[in-house]
C-alpha cells in the first residue's frame, strides 16, 4: 500500500526470480501436456490478421476473430481433462499444459516478451492480479455468462475484468493422524494447529498454488509481524515445508508430522480411502482458494480463448467438474444452481485477503518464506 508502481515492478520481478529459482530446486510438478485439438473450419472466415487480433485484445476492444490457431491453456487442476472436452463440444483448437502454480507463474514471467500462454486457469486470485496489475492480461471484455455466477462468485470479480472466478475451496483444512493424534487433542482452531506440541506441516507457497493463498490468509489474519513471529515458534518446535500437498499427505501417513495443513482435495482423498485422517474445518474458516480463469492481452485466438471463458462460466460445465470421481470435484461451484459434492463441508465459512491484499504481499510473504528454508 502505499508503494509506487515502479517499486511495485522490481519487487515483483525479484519474486518471479524466487519463483524460478524455487522451481528448479523443487524439480516437482508435470510438464506434460494434452494436446486436444480438432478441425475448426470457421478459421477462414476470420477477418483481420493475428496481428489485429492481439493489438484489439491488448486493448480490451473485445475483438472476437478467430484465427484458427490453436491456443495454449495453463494451469493445474482439470487442464488435462477440460481441455479435450471444451475442443470437443466446441470445435475450438486447444492445448492444456498442466502447471503447479509456481511453475506456471514463472513459466508465464519467462515468456513475457514472446508469450506462448493464451488462457490461464489456477488458484490464486492474489497471483493473478500481479499479472493483470503488471499489463499481462486482457482487461475489460465481459463475458456473456457473468451473470450465471453466484452473489458470493459475482463479488470476486475486478472492476477492471481482468479475471473471472470460477470456484473456490480450502487451500487447507487441519488434517490429522489418529494414530498419533486423540480426537480430544485435536485443534479446532488456526491458533491451536500452531501451538501443537508435535509435528506440523503444509506445501510451500511459492511452488504449490493453493499454498500462497493458505499463508497469505493467516497474514492477512493476524497481521504480517505477528504472523513470521508466530511462523517462527512454529518453525522452532517443529514445522516441515512441502513442495506440494501430495508430499504433505504422504508425511501424514507416515508419521513424519501428526498434523497438517492440508488441501482439501488431498484431505478428502485420504480420509474416503481409509487411511487413518480425521479432518477440521475451522469454525473461524479455512483459508480460501480462489481458482479463476485469465486470457493472455497477447492471445492468438481471442475467439477461442473467449469461448473457453464462457465454457468454464456454464452450470452444465461446473456440474460435470463436481460429478466427477476424483478429489479435484471437492470445490465451492460459484455458478448458481450447481451443488458442490455432499461428502465435504456443506457450510464450510472461508479466510480470504483481498486480490489487492493478497497481490501487494505476495512478493513479500513469499521471500520471507524462502529466507526460512535457506536458513
Amino acid at each position: 500500500m502505499g508503494n509506487t508502481k515502479g517499486r511495485r515492478s522490481a519487487r515483483l520481478m525479484l519474486g518471479s526470480l524466487i519463483l524460478l529459482a524455487m522451481m528448479v530446486i523443487a524439480a516437482c510438478g508435470s510438464n506434460s501436456g494434452i494436446d486436444a485439438t480438432t478441425n475448426h473450419n470457421a478459421a477462414e472466415e476470420a477477418t483481420g490478421s493475428a496481428e489485429a487480433n492481439s493489438s484489439d485484445s491488448a486493448n480490451g476492444s473485445g475483438a472476437d476473430e478467430d484465427t484458427g490457431k490453436t491456443i495454449y491453456l495453463y494451469g493445474n487442476d482439470f487442464v488435462d481433462f477440460i481441455a479435450p472436452k471444451f475442443a470437443a463440444d466446441t470445435g475450438f483448437k486447444i492445448e492444456a499444459v498442466h502447471y503447479g502454480g509456481g511453475e506456471a507463474l514463472a513459466k508465464i514471467e519467462a515468456e513475457q516478451g514472446n508469450p506462448q500462454w493464451d488462457v490461464l486457469m489456477m488458484d490464486g486470485h492474489g497471483s493473478v492480479r500481479n499479472l493483470a496489475d503488471r499489463d499481462f492480461l486482457l482487461t475489460g471484455w465481459q463475458p456473456d455468462n457473468l451473470a450465471n455466477l453466484t452473489e458470493t462468485g459475482a463479488s470476486y470479480v475486478p472492476g477492471d475484468l481482468a479475471y473471472f472466478p470460477m470456484a473456490i475451496h480450502a487451500s487447507a483444512v487441519i488434517a490429522y493422524n489418529t494414530n498419533f493424534v486423540n480426537a480430544d487433542q485435536a485443534p479446532h482452531t488456526w491458533e491451536q494447529f500452531f501451538a501443537y506440541d508435535g509435528p506440523v506441516g503444509h506445501a510451500d507457497p511459492a511452488v504449490a498454488a493453493p499454498a500462497y493463498p493458505l499463508v497469505s490468509a493467516f497474514f492477512d489474519k493476524w497481521g504480517i509481524k505477528e504472523t513470521e513471529e508466530l511462523y517462527t515458534d512454529r518453525f522452532q518446535k517443529g514445522l516441515h515445508i512441502y513442495p506440494k500437498n501430495g508430499p504433505v499427505g504422504k508425511a501424514l501417513l507416515s508419521g513424519e508430522i501428526h498434523m497438517a495443513a492440508l488441501q482439501e482435495h488431498n484431505a478428502y482423498e485420504l480420509k474416503l480411502a481409509g487411511e487413518p485422517v480425521e479432518i477440521i474445518w475451522p469454525e473461524e474458516g479455512a483459508p480460501g482458494s480462489l481458482r479463476v480463469m485469465a486470457i493472455s492481452k497477447h492471445t492468438k485466438n481471442p475467439a477461442a480463448a473467449k469461448a473457453f471463458v464462457e465454457y468454464m462460466l456454464k452450470p452444465e460445465t461446473q456440474a460435470l467438474l463436481t460429478s466427477l470421481e476424483t478429489s479435484d470435484s471437492f470445490f465451492t461451484p460459484l455458478v448458481k444452481e450447481v451443488a458442490a459434492r455432499s461428502e465435504r463441508e456443506a457450510n464450510g465459512a472461508f479466510l480470504l485477503p483481498t486480490a489487492e491484499w493478497a497481490a501487494e504481499h505476495e512478493v513479500e510473504i513469499k521471500t520471507w518464506f524462502a529466507d526460512q528454508n535457506v536458513n
